[in-house]
């Protein structure tokens, strides 16, 4: 599974979910997230290189939005 690039809410346990702290599936026609604590009982810290990277992608997609909406 590949981890979130945007936040919301654990469909499992209802927390909120940063960039990066989860996974995201496909459910009908839209997506939802589903924390790693309740995909595979995993604790995440901040320096875990899929929160970082994660986190990257999050960012690169928002300049490149930003960018196409300023031209």
């Amino acid at each position: 599974m590949a981890r979130n690039r945007y936040s919301g809410t654990c469909y499992c346990c209802g927390t909120h979910t940063p960039v990066g702290y989860g996974h995201f599936e496909r459910h009908g026609n839209s997506w939802r997230i589903k924390c790693v604590k309740c995909a595979s009982g995993r604790v995440v810290k901040d320096t875990d290189k899929e929160v970082i990277r994660a986190r990257k992608l999050a960012n690169k997609s928002r300049e490149e939005n930003n960018y196409e909406r300023n031209q």
